[in-house]
């Protein structure tokens, strides 16, 4: 695999853990319960993330 897009998908990874992290700490500073949709989402986009990471290396 071109090590180029695997290099984009690892900033990619981390772009969306940086944003995520962001938005949960604006959310608990609102004082709603929105972080635990947004920690599903990110959680459920890291894994996606992560399988087609390993999927590229195959």
């Amino acid at each position: 695999m071109n090590s180029r897009i695997l290099g984009l998908m690892v900033a990619l990874l981390a772009l969306l853990n940086i944003g995520g992290v962001i938005v949960i700490v604006f959310n608990l500073g609102r004082g709603d319960g929105g972080i635990w949709g947004t920690l599903a989402w990110l959680l459920f986009l890291d894994a996606v993330g992560f399988w087609l990471l390993r999927q590229m290396r195959e």
